[in-house]
């Protein structure tokens, strides 16, 4: 297997794919042939466990650069500290006192992993096949990851649970936009091989400054950085088994046969986990369409509607900030595979959204893409009263990125229940990570019985007693521009030291 950019460079190993995050044109690696998945070894799969079932997809993708029996030594450890034996336990959402799931769906818990979102998903596994290779190579592995929540806990935990002395990472996360508990996962944890970061700007600003860095290839060699955000292939490639996965126990429920098409419902902010159903799809999942519900950042819901894949001036601040994105970088891939991976056609594309912050899409590829997407903007207040209607009517607390997902599956329900497809709705985080928001969705006490019951994570409660270290600060100069030129000069110098 060899790896491509989606801006058209080729030939790129498995382990160059992963190390590099971006690819030297400025793209994102994708497989240079996908591969394709018949239903009967769908039907085969459908009998394994987790872990077995990553193995069997990862497997098509690392080739002959790692032997099976080091490919399965490195996946069944990244799955070693996740809570729930199923590592990715699929419900029915059910009504209260009702014998049958309503209106066949189906919720798909990824936050079992050991930060309690889906991230721990991809990083788990991204990080092992890093340090796998930075063994094998007796090589410096320097991690940059900007965060707006999840990726940065969940990156620094998975680093020390690789327990290699070559990788060292550095964190940044958007000052006052993630939670408590998120900004502690990150600030309590100690050693010389972590960096904490927090910079005043919103959730993507950091993504120029780090893609300039990897982008400097002397630089980049010195310090053997590495970029783990989800334009790195490993995450969306990682992520693919719990679509597998959640397919397969949504079908066990729904006592059907391999073959049936389902809906997958999900938060969309970089649109890594939106690209990694795509990319399933693409293989031959039977996904009749993938809903991304949105905040009101809602670039990708004005792509899906209206194809335009427009910057907006401004972030909002919302109550789901770990999807505040203005510009997500995984759009890339999206278009890659919509476009019948025409790299030609995606690398003058991105040049005119670098330049321009807009790129209006030809109405046959919007089509193509309403083919494949849904959309729902929802805004706080649809997501409190998601978080509300989840609670009464079910009996089942969710995050605010999670509520976002299932509100874009109400506001898009087809009216005739006999022709819509069953869902599966993504949630992605605990809400246990989110205590402003759940609080502004059910009041205090609610979420103080919630805090104090059964249902709260003791390992996030030693979090919030822990004692925190002060992170280093980057402040925002009179422009964007200006900001992100000071940032990269001052990583500079963080890495040298």
């Amino acid at each position: 297997m060899r790896y491509r950019s989606t801006r058209g460079e080729r030939g790129a190993t498995f382990e160059q794919a992963l190390s590099r995050g971006y690819a030297p044109d400025g793209g994102l690696y994708v497989p240079e042939e996908l591969p394709k998945i018949s239903l009967d070894v769908l039907r085969t799969w459908r009998k394994l466990d987790f872990p077995s079932l990553a193995l069997e997809l990862m497997k098509l993708f690392a080739g002959d650069e790692l032997t099976e029996a080091e490919l399965a030594e490195v996946v069944r450890g990244s799955y070693a500290n996740f809570s729930h034996p199923e590592i990715v336990p699929v419900v029915p959402l059910q009504r209260r006192g009702a014998a049958d799931a309503e209106s066949q769906v189906f919720i798909a818990e990824l936050f079992h992993g050991p930060t309690f979102c889906f991230k721990d998903l991809g990083q788990q596994l991204l990080v092992r096949l890093l340090a796998h290779f930075s063994k094998r190579r007796n090589q410096r592995r320097t991690f940059l990851v900007s965060t707006t929540g999840d990726t940065g806990p969940a990156a620094m935990r998975a680093v020390s649970d690789a327990a290699c002395a070559n990788l060292q990472i550095i964190v940044f996360f958007p000052d006052g936009q993630i939670s408590e508990l998120q900004r502690r996962q990150m600030t309590t944890v100690s050693g010389v091989g972590a960096k904490v970061v927090t910079f005043e700007g919103g959730g993507d600003d950091m993504d120029l400054p780090i893609k300039k860095l990897s982008s400097d290839a002397a630089f980049a060699e010195r310090h053997g950085l590495c970029g783990i955000n989800s334009y790195n292939l490993g995450r969306p490639l990682a992520q693919l088994c719990h679509f597998f996965w959640s397919y397969f126990r949504s079908l066990d429920q729904l006592q059907a046969e391999v073959g049936r098409c389902l809906d997958f419902c999900l938060p969309a902010g970089a649109l890594g986990n939106t690209a990694a159903a795509f990319m399933a799809r693409q293989m031959g999942l039977p996904i009749r369409q993938i809903v991304a519900g949105v905040n009101a950042n809602d670039i990708t819901h004005r792509t899906i509607t209206k194809g335009e894949f427009h910057r907006s001036e401004h972030m909002e601040k919302t109550l789901s900030d770990a999807i505040n994105i203005q510009v997500p970088y995984n759009m890339e891939r999206v278009l890659f595979y919509l476009t019948g991976e025409d790299s030609s056609l995606v690398k003058s594309w991105m040049a005119e959204m670098d330049a321009t912050g807009r790129l209006t899409l030809p109405a046959a590829l919007l089509r193509r893409m309403q083919d494949a997407f849904g959309s729902a903007r929802i805004d706080d207040d649809a997501m409190c009263a998601c978080i509300r209607r989840s609670v009464e009517e079910y009996g089942y607390l969710l995050c605010p990125h999670s509520a976002v997902a299932l509100a874009a599956h109400f506001a898009t329900s087809e009216l005739d229940d006999s022709a819509r497809a069953a869902r599966v709705v993504f949630a992605t985080a605990s809400p246990c990570k989110f205590e402003h928001s759940v609080t502004a969705a059910l009041g205090r006490d609610a979420w103080k019985c919630y805090q104090e019951g059964p249902e709260f994570p003791a390992a996030a409660r030693a979090v919030l007693a822990a004692q925190e270290s002060l992170p280093t600060r980057f402040e925002a100069e009179e422009s964007l521009a200006q900001t992100q030129t000071s940032w990269e000069s001052q990583l500079r110098l963080l890495l040298e030291t």
